[in-house]
């Protein structure tokens, strides 16, 4: 029996056949999208499953016309291929120890059809994307799986992922519109244009002939065509979507809905057309508590009655693992033993339309007593938690699991009627095999059932008791209930060996046929769905070691990955903690340095060194590991004696340090005015490449040095003060050459500003000493960082007279870094976008509106929640305000000067979203203004500037 990966892997040379792969790809395909590097292949080729193959080539293909040269290369050469896009997958179905096709980057292109009434989507478009684009339409796509964020179009279709909303009546098989595919040839057959239906046919007839076979040959067998349609009416994806052949005559129909739940093992999907639905306007849900799972149970079939929108199950283990979150409920934890809640949602293009059916909902329950009252909220903290709370079960209660052990999904369907029955079933099964963590919740409209337990699989007998697991839950499923045993997750290599044993001998046949017709040579995607292998579900099982209890509860689920900016450029959280694992395993087993030490070298600049540390990946996270404190906490390891020592040197000469930044500053502006943007340009590139790279990149947007601070206070007498700290980055940089002619440097801006509000402004004693102390625990040089930070808190302290008066940060990400660290609670601090709300806004008025500005939301504005704010305060400055979308910026403190490949990765969309007659750009963060300009081609300078400008 396999249990993970032999520990004897080594860095062997590509295959020959894989090699030739590689050499005939690169004419047609970038070579840098041809990754054959360990690290690479280990990082990319994971997913979200407890499952662990590691593929020989990942090819990142940019357009259809590189998938159909991969398709048809690895069909010629006989090597397997599997398609890939997000990989939240949780059954194994992404993986592969083959050729990994992935289809993310640039697959973004969409078309809005109809008025919104459908829209077309490229597979790497995320779900949530995709009901942005459609929400000034007031719709949106059917299928909402809890991962919508992170999933993307092509895996949500290829495993017909529903959701809490969506039911059986609004997931992809039943509102996809057409779609476009490859087959394992290359052929293209795109359903919503009758030339290709037609050259298809004409290619392929033996499909066409076969599909109309398969229809027929069920509609003659009345049993097997009577089980199908009963079976698909609770949620079921185990297996092919052979109701396809049931529910549809004509084979290009029949064909567009069998590619729906087929998991990638019959084709490409190139791009997917849905009819939308409905987004109501309107929104509120309620936690109905019940004493026990079977009364809850009792109340669905009543709900099922009622207007209601959702109905998800929580169990009492399920609300454990979100008791303790700030924004929960007192009583959760209070909850009896028993307990089981029900997350009732209701909908409605009308307030009237919302209250009315909680009227009638209220009636339709009321014989099911309730532990407590329960009330509809709308309230946007309160419907956020409920709903962020069992979107994130699955990684909440998977965070509460032993290290070293994986957290296991199973997804299971009953008939409703007897959903109270099955909950009890499945319970008796988890004490017998001593289960105890196990948790229930799931979608209980579609008598869908998550199962969340914690599974050791370091030892044999761990590994059977797993499979004891399985067998038991097939017969409690199979035998007891007729129910799926697979319902939303797709059914992967982990139910592939019990596809047969849910559907019987007849259906089964029916699936290899049509495996076996779409996949004529077996290599697209195998082992996945259909395999004749009893045992697939217990190999290739991914290990997962101890490596630091920041990241240790990371299941690699994949939610993380749309807010990470090195994600498609070196790799995301979820990428960086995978690495982190294998050289944690790796050096535990000891027995293949050559590996290790090639893992530790490359690890240095993907995971270490571009990473931009922003924390932003705790923000998706439902368990909120934040990575970038993990690569903090790595570079504090790796930091030696000598780093420490220069650390100490700056943070005790800071204020010789800040002037000598001026003068350097001063240095290269002037050489900047002589020679120009080109030359210098060409001179600053060419000292950086000689260097090693060692050099800072020069952009033209570098400043030139500030003014030094040397008074104390200023527009003495005023009523109201405000203690002011620069940040030693504003300290140390002044104007850039984009700047307005008349503009002051921004630690003079901000004086002018707060004089014309009415402040008297004090500064800090000691101001050119000082600083919050993230230039050193962002580099791991956390007792600097801490003393510089506890030296600040100290001067603000003095300098507000106990926290008498407010205090102003001009950067905001000095005012998290502080934020996140102060412990003297009396003085009050305000980000930069707080304090003109608050108390400079009220005092001034707004004279010269601007007539549009672009704003950006630096990284510490996201975590402190300021993003709406500070698009307020945009609003008050102008006549309309864009918004730029982005995650971090990428300049990540220094991070644009030295590693610049950051930046321009993060603003890659940054020039597409300015509006044409836009000249400015406003932000809260002196370096990512600096990266911003740079990849805008406007000015971007902080918010304080715009304000000054429109109340003069």
């Amino acid at each position: 029996m396999k249990l993970t990966l032999s520990t004897k892997e080594a860095f062997i040379m590509l295959p020959a056949n894989y090699q030739q792969l590689k050499d005939k790809l690169s004419e047609k395909i970038d070579p840098k999208r041809l990754i054959t590097n360990p690290l690479q292949l280990l990082a990319y080729g994971t997913d979200a499953s407890f499952y662990r193959l590691i593929p020989k080539i990942v090819v990142q293909v940019h357009s259809e016309e590189e998938a159909v040269e991969v398709i048809r290369l690895t069909g010629e050469m006989n090597i397997p291929v599997t398609y890939r896009a997000a990989g939240t997958s949780l059954s194994g179905q992404a993986i592969t120890d083959s050729v990994l096709m992935v289809a993310t980057h640039k697959w973004k292109r969409y078309s809005i059809l109809d008025d919104g009434l459908k829209i077309k989507l490229q597979p790497g478009i995320t779900g949530s994307r995709a009901n942005i684009f459609l929400a000034p339409y007031g719709r949106k796509i059917g299928p909402d799986p809890a991962s919508i964020n992170a999933a993307m179009i092509g895996g949500i279709a290829s495993n017909n992922a529903s959701g809490m909303c969506c039911g059986t009546s609004q997931n992809s098989y039943k509102t996809i519109a057409d779609i476009r595919i490859v087959l394992y040839d290359g052929t293209i057959l795109d359903t919503s244009d009758e030339k290709s239906k037609v050259a298809f046919s004409e290619k392929h007839p033996e499909i066409i002939k076969e599909i109309i076979q398969l229809r027929d040959d069920i509609k003659a067998d009345n049993i097997l065509y009577e089980r199908i349609k009963r079976k698909f009416k609770i949620k079921n994806t185990t297996g092919y979507s052979i109701n396809a052949l049931v529910d549809y005559e004509d084979p290009f129909d029949i064909i567009k809905h069998l590619m729906i739940g087929a998991e990638g093992t019959l084709a490409f999907i190139s791009d997917l057309t849905y009819n939308t639905v409905i987004d109501e306007k309107f929104k509120a849900c309620a936690l109905m508590i019940f004493e026990t799972v079977e009364k809850a149970c009792e109340a669905v079939p009543l709900l099922k009655e009622s207007p209601v929108s959702a109905v998800e199950l929580l169990d009492r283990d399920s609300i454990r693992s979100v008791e303790n979150d700030p924004d929960a409920p007192e009583y959760f934890s209070k909850l009896p033993e028993t307990a089981c809640v029900l997350l009732v949602e209701i909908q409605g293009n009308e307030k009237g339309e919302i209250e009315q059916k909680e009227v009638d909902i209220r009636r339709l329950v009321s014989p099911i007593p309730t532990i407590q009252p329960y009330i509809f909220t709308s309230d946007p903290k309160e419907y956020k938690f409920n709903w962020r709370a069992r979107k994130g079960l699955l990684s909440s209660v998977g965070g509460l699991r032993k290290t070293g052990t994986t957290c296991m999904i199973e997804d299971v369907a009953f008939p409703i009627p007897r959903l109270a029955e099955a909950c009890v079933a499945l319970k008796k099964l988890f004490k017998e095999l001593e289960y105890n963590d196990a948790a229930l919740f799931g979608h209980a409209l579609d008598g869908n059932l998550h199962i969340v337990f914690s599974q050791d699989f370091s030892t044999p007998s761990e590994v059977e008791r797993y499979s004891q697991m399985m067998d038991g839950l097939a017969d409690i499923v199979v035998n007891k209930f007729d129910g799926s045993l697979k319902a939303e997750h797709g059914t992967g290599r982990n139910m592939a060996p019990f596809v047969e044993k849910e559907w019987g001998e007849a259906a089964y046949k029916i699936m290899i046929r049509i495996k076996d017709l779409f996949d004529p040579h077996k290599l697209i995607n195998p082992g996945v769905l259909i395999n004749p292998n009893p045992k697939i579900h217990l190999e290739n099982l991914k290990p997962l070691p101890q490596v630091n209890e920041i990241v240790d509860k990371c299941m690699e689920c994949g939610f993380c990955e749309p807010n990470c900016v090195s994600e498609g450029l070196t790799l995301s959280p979820r990428q960086r903690i995978v690495i982190a694992r294998e050289i944690s395993r790796l050096k535990e087993a000891g027995d293949n340095p050559q590996r290790l030490q090639q893992m530790l070298k490359d690890s240095k600049y993907y995971s270490n060194e571009t990473c931009a540390t922003d924390g932003l990946c705790a923000l998706l996270c439902p368990v909120k590991i934040d990575t970038g404190k993990f690569i903090k906490d790595l570079r504090h390891n790796e930091a030696g004696n000598t780093s420490k020592k220069v650390a100490a040197f700056i943070g005790n000469h800071m204020a010789g340090i800040t002037s000598a930044g001026r003068v350097g500053l001063n240095v290269v502006n002037f050489s900047h005015m002589v020679l120009g943007d080109t030359l210098m340009g060409a001179i600053a590139g060419g000292m950086r490449t000689v260097s090693g790279n060692t050099i800072p990149k020069w952009n033209k947007d570098m400043p030139k040095g500030a003014r030094k601070i040397a008074h104390s206070i200023a527009n003495p007498g005023q009523t109201d003060k405000v203690v002011y700290f620069p940040s030693c980055i504003n300290r140390t940089m002044g104007k850039s050459n984009g700047y307005e002619k008349g503009d002051l440097e921004l630690t003079r801006k901000t004086e002018e500003l707060l004089i014309r509000a009415g402040f008297t402004i004090i500064y800090p004693k000691g101001l050119n000493s000082l600083c919050c102390g993230m230039a050193f625990s962002s580099k791991g040089l956390k007792e600097e960082g801490s003393r510089k930070l506890k030296e600040l808190e100290e001067a603000l302290y003095q300098a507000s007279e106990g926290g008498k008066y407010p205090i102003l940060f001009d950067m905001s990400p000095c005012f998290y870094t502080f934020q996140d660290s102060y412990t003297n609670k009396d003085i009050k601090i305000y980000d930069p976008i707080e304090f003109m709300l608050k108390f400079v806004m009220t005092k001034l008025t707004v004279k010269k509106p601007r007539d549009v500005v672009s704003v950006f939301p630096v990284c510490s504005v996201k975590k402190i929640g300021m993003e709406q704010h500070l698009y307020k305060l945009a609003q008050m400055c102008s006549k309309k305000v864009t918004m730029v979308e982005s995650n971090c910026c990428g300049f990540a403190g220094d991070r644009g000067f030295t590693y610049p490949e950051l930046n321009k990765h993060g603003q890659r969309h940054l020039q597409e979203q300015i509006p044409v007659n836009c000249k400015d750009g406003y932000s809260t963060s002196r370096t990512c203004e600096i990266g911003l300009s740079e990849y805008s081609d406007i000015n971007f300078k902080s918010i304080f500037y715009l304000i000054d400008e429109v109340t003069k």
